[in-house]
């Protein structure tokens, strides 16, 4: 009942597993705020933000493997949270900085996710984060780690009794500044906002275990990295999200944040298109629309599986690798949210790509 409670408070905190936007902080705490004026540094700005609520850095992908018959979807996420705590503590006990990560596999044997967690307080157990000469991002909890080798390549080890992955990711194109050279907004207010940068095809290698068997996996990843403090629109239900891989090198990102009213326009939407050449063929609003629906056995909810989405000047067709790829972590985050593979298509049906996309709020409205 403890370990549920600290979860639940962790993620009131503005952490959650699914693309989160930090919440409304209260006197206790002042969290930095995104600027548009602020530059993007590189490599620097690959690791920590302390000064801001939440951050992430969310790997999605498609992987192969000669010991898998088809090809399957890999997506794991590290989080950190400034939670609202008074600063003035000066318990050595008092949870400064929240880490947590999640991992799942998206295996089309095994019918639905592959899916492991964990939560850690920096600066106990094991848990630390920090930015160093050596390392941009050296992030560390028990049998998890995440870590930049060189502004080129990044290294993942996670070993649970679920499942295990060992990973090398090699930068392929430069870094995409998403939005405004790397502020982008979520939402009607300038303060709706984060600081984003993408690392599209990055290449992968390395070693997965699940079921006890251990095998060669390689893939592409698309990284997102995320840093604000903001809160999403009050008449905000969820969002749905996409990541998606051309076949030439583009590379797709779009999203949108539903209001509760369905009958009302999108609280906010954005899409853009790039090239491999790192030239953004376009950018701006984002239009999502439900193809075919998948009701999950274990919790009813409804969610839009294949959706056709047009944005960046490009309209596409997606389909899921498999329906059920429904994440349950409401006896720990108190979430519910849909993360998957998909395969995309043009409207007159010719292969484009593949990515991720990623629904919530379809249970009930997001309350961060």
């Amino acid at each position: 009942m403890k370990r549920r409670t600290l979860l639940q408070a962790m993620f009131a905190g503005g952490l959650m597993p699914a693309m989160p936007f930090a919440v409304q902080a209260s006197n206790t705490r002042v969290y930095a705020q995104p600027n548009p004026q602020r530059p993007v540094q590189l490599p620097r700005d690959h690791g920590v933000h302390l000064a801001y609520r939440t951050e992430w850095w969310y790997f999605t992908g498609w992987f192969t493997s000669p010991a898998q018959p088809e090809p399957f979807g890999v997506q794991i996420t590290f989080f950190r949270s400034a939670p609202n705590v008074n600063v003035q503590n000066p318990s050595s006990f008092a949870p400064d900085q929240l880490l947590l990560a999640h991992a799942a596999l998206a295996l089309p044997a095994k019918g639905k996710l592959v899916h492991d967690q964990i939560i850690r307080r920096a600066g106990s157990g094991g848990a630390s984060i920090q930015t160093t000469e050596a390392h941009a991002l050296d992030l560390r909890m028990p049998n998890w780690r995440l870590q930049t080798q060189t502004g080129e390549r990044w290294e993942c080890s996670i070993q649970t009794g679920l499942l295990g992955l060992n990973l090398g990711m090699n930068i392929t194109q430069s870094p995409w500044l998403q939005g405004e050279q790397g502020y982008s907004r979520k939402g009607p207010l300038p303060e709706q906002s984060s600081h984003y940068i993408t690392l599209p095809h990055m290449q992968c290698d390395g070693e997965i275990r699940v079921d006890g068997k251990q095998f060669p996996a390689q893939g592409v990843f698309w990284m997102d990295h995320e840093w604000s403090s903001t809160v999403l629109a009050p008449d905000a239900q969820g969002w749905d999200w996409v990541g998606l891989h051309g076949l030439k090198g583009e590379s797709l990102m779009a999203f949108q944040i539903r209001p509760q009213d369905p009958q009302q326009l999108p609280v906010w939407t954005h899409g853009a298109l790039r090239h491999s050449d790192a030239t953004v063929a376009s950018s701006g609003k984002a239009a999502f629309e439900t193809l075919r629906t998948w009701k999950s056995t274990r919790t009813g909810v409804v969610y839009p599986v294949a959706q056709r989405i047009r944005a960046g000047g490009l309209d596409l067709l997606l389909e899921p690798l498999m329906n059920d790829q429904e994440l349950d972590a409401r006896a720990s985050t108190g979430t519910l949210y849909w993360e998957g593979a998909v395969r995309v298509k043009t409207t007159q049906g010719e292969p484009w790509g593949q990515g991720y996309l990623e629904m919530t709020g379809y249970d009930r409205p997001m309350k961060l």
